[in-house]
């Protein structure tokens, strides 16, 4: 007597498994509008060389972006649980778009500042939205899989908009502007017309909870605290790594290829770590993700060259590809879920809090201490947050957020 052998299933199937259609045509929208997001990237670039402002100013106006982020945030967020994570993602994007646009040509000092504050609060709004939306229709054990599979397709854009963008900031930084606001309604369309409403129609009133209510959870507050401290290191790729390697005669394309080194390890990586993770405690997946980052962006004090900087970013890329996914995954885990929009909009504001603080602590210590304390600094904090992790977070944060 034979049995008949039930072939194991497809590669494909098995990543298909779990995820709903809307989810499919986000991933496809957001992999469209990161492979046009030319103008945060080369933002700090585009204020010291096209319109010339001295590196203090250039680093003030940055750190708009990063306040402006943190107000999109909280706006998404409470936005997403109040009124529905689709509206607030179609309204963020329209407006957003028409900010860029109005950022591309502002020319005098206060209108770069008003635009650049403008376009981060619009933008913003979407991230908290889209993530609760995500963890909404996607089942638990396919989470950490789903946001895995999302931040790989924004790093691909990420690894496009970088090359793309070096090439033309040399040439038109205009075009950015446009190519980013285009991109962006592209993403619109796509949450118009395939991406339904998912906020549960029968979930507790809003006013059993506030903005505040993220920060006053425990576990969570200390959970913010680690990340926020990892999210400044990582904004140092965005003000200080520029100025360093402009200092040592690297040009801004060299800078893009740096950029483009990131998204193109995470493409290549991503799938592998989110496999190589699946039942291990995140609390240690955090700790080596947060040595990684300090020992990266540490080791670009002895970065010279283009292949040197490449190697310290692939480092601390690596870092990233670890913490991303499993961060995503502890915020839908322990997120109530008539408050998960305003759980993912704190996420969100710890690095919103970190894009404004890094480039305004970095343009101020590198005139007193230099670059090379500066990034020797890194690896400390790095370490510290391992610590923290190691000790903390193993005994507060859930010891498995998904299968992997």
């Amino acid at each position: 007597m034979s049995t008949a052998t039930v072939p194991a299933p497809s590669r494909f199937a098995q990543l298909a498994e779990g995820i709903p259609r809307a989810f499919w045509a986000l991933l496809l929208g957001t992999f469209i509008t990161k492979a046009g997001s030319f103008v945060m990237p080369l933002l700090f670039v585009y204020l010291t060389q096209a319109r010339g402002l001295t590196l203090p100013v250039a680093g003030a106006i940055t750190s708009l972006y990063g306040l402006g982020a943190l107000g999109g945030s909280m706006i998404g967020g409470s936005m997403a649980d109040r009124f529905g994570r689709r509206v607030t993602m179609l309204t963020s994007l329209l407006v957003g778009a028409a900010f860029l646009l109005v950022l591309g040509v502002a020319t005098e000092l206060w209108q770069l500042a008003l635009g650049t504050f403008l376009t981060a609060l619009a933008s913003d709004a979407y991230r908290p939205a889209s993530m609760a939306l995500a963890a909404d229709i996607v089942p638990p054990r396919h989470r950490m899989k789903a946001f895995g599979m999302q931040y790989w397709a924004i790093n691909l854009g990420f690894a496009f908009a970088s090359v793309v963008g070096g090439y033309m900031a040399t040439r038109n930084f205009g075009a950015l502007f446009l190519g980013d606001a285009a991109t962006t309604l592209v993403l619109a369309f796509i949450v118009w017309k395939a991406v339904p409403e998912s906020r549960p129609p029968d979930v507790s009133t809003p006013r059993e909870g506030h903005l505040l209510t993220p920060f006053t959870d425990p576990r969570y507050a200390t959970f913010l605290f680690l990340n926020f401290l990892i999210a400044i290191l990582f904004f140092l790729h965005l003000s200080a790594l520029p100025d360093d390697m402009r200092l040592k005669g690297l040009t801004t394309e060299a800078f893009g290829w740096s950029l483009a080194t990131n998204g193109l390890l995470i493409v290549l990586l991503q799938p592998l770590a989110t496999r190589w993770s699946a039942g291990i405690e995140p609390a240690r997946l955090l700790a080596v993700a947060a040595a990684l980052t300090g020992l990266g962006f540490g080791l670009t004090t002895f970065a010279t060259t283009l292949p040197t900087y490449i190697l310290t970013v692939a480092v601390w890329t690596l870092g990233e590809i670890v913490f991303a996914p499993v961060n995503a995954s502890i915020v839908a885990a322990v997120s109530p879920e008539h408050l998960r929009g305003r759980y993912q909009g704190a996420f969100t504001i710890t690095w919103s809090l970190a894009a404004m603080a890094s480039p305004l602590l970095s343009t101020a210590l590198i005139p007193v201490i230099g670059h090379r304390a500066l990034w020797l600094s890194c690896f400390v904090i790095g370490a510290g947050v391992a610590v923290g992790h190691l000790t903390h977070s193993a005994r507060t944060l859930p010891k498995d957020v998904a299968t992997g």
